[in-house]
């Protein structure tokens, strides 16, 4: 998939929904959308004889984290201890707005040593908003179990087969979890960008076609791990270009990379040649469901450039 760009004035609402492309495990069971709040869900089933308390919504700030983010996106579920021996976190992904978007499980049971969570599946007809969030559920055990051993778990009703896992001793659900580094206030630019040599370029026209505004392009270095900025500036008077600040993280599937403007009026020439940064990431991002760079710096009317970047637009040698 090719990198496309959109501009859009600075300030302007971003979207956060790429971290959910990728999870096709999960997405055939996310087809609906409820005005529910995030992370809490509808009343689940009453609990069956034998079977534990009835599950109770995690709170979102307990799932934030990148870990737990990453281990969803690849399995489509993950199963930890929330209490050892007593009770489960069970955390999927999908809607932000939970309830019948997404399925509910019921009250876990426990026959000769395996627990068994059974799901009742999200609401045809609602109609659910694109964007992607954890949600989980603490889930009682019928009776206690030795934690010092593996458990086996079996989920059903959440894909096509079920799903069995086994939580270890080490298994367990830190939290509240401390705020994600890019959920925190601080200025980009904790990794200073280095330039790319121009023979590492790529021709002008084939990154950025005459035309683009802003005149911008990204493509990964390292994917999930740092970017090639590219910008169109003056070659004889390098003054009057933007200067690299730095990336950083803003969210699961998004990035924003900082550029300032020199100061004060000044007489720049027309002329125009590619110059290229590599920006290092302050955190890995999972790559393969796909990021938005917003870059922004480049323009004197505040204008931002948005790029969506596939995991396979990595910047090739010319």
């Amino acid at each position: 998939m090719a990198s496309t760009t959109k501009f859009r004035m600075r300030r302007g609402a971003r979207a956060r929904a790429l971290a959910a492309v990728a999870l096709a495990g999960v997405a055939a069971l996310l087809a609906a959308c409820s005005s529910a709040t995030p992370g809490q869900s509808d009343a689940p089933s009453a609990p069956g004889a034998g079977s534990g308390d009835a599950p109770v919504a995690i709170e979102p700030e307990t799932l934030a984290s990148d870990r737990l983010f990453e281990r969803v996106s690849a399995d489509g579920v993950a199963v930890l201890w929330s209490e050892p021996g007593e009770s489960l976190a069970v955390v999927v992904g999908g809607s932000g707005g939970g309830g019948g978007c997404i399925p509910q499980p019921d009250a876990a049971e426990l026959v000769d040593g395996v627990v068994t969570v059974a799901f009742d599946p999200p609401d045809p007809a609602m109609m659910c908003t694109a964007d992607f969030t954890l949600h989980g559920w603490t889930l009682g055990l019928p009776e206690p179990v030795d934690a010092e051993a593996p458990l086996d778990v079996q989920l059903t009703d959440l894909q096509e087969q079920p799903i069995d896992v086994q939580v270890g001793p080490d298994d367990v659900l830190t939290g509240p979890a401390d705020p994600q580094p890019s959920l925190i206030d601080d200025p980009p630019g904790a990794i200073a960008p280095t330039p790319i040599p121009q023979e590492q370029l790529p021709a002008m026209d084939t990154v950025i076609p005459p035309g683009t505004l802003p005149q911008v392009a990204v493509k990964w270095l390292e994917p999930g791990a740092s970017l090639a900025v590219m910008t169109i500036g003056s070659v004889v008077a390098p003054v009057c270009n933007a200067t690299p600040v730095g990336a950083k993280v803003t969210g699961p599937g998004s990035i924003e990379v900082a550029f300032e403007l020199p100061d004060g009026d000044m007489d720049c020439p027309a002329d125009g040649g590619l110059y290229g940064w590599e920006f290092p990431l302050p955190e890995r991002v999972p790559a393969a469901l796909g990021v938005e760079v917003t870059v922004t710096g480049t323009m004197h009317d505040g204008r931002e450039a948005v790029i969506a970047l596939a995991p396979e637009d990595v910047l090739g040698q010319p």
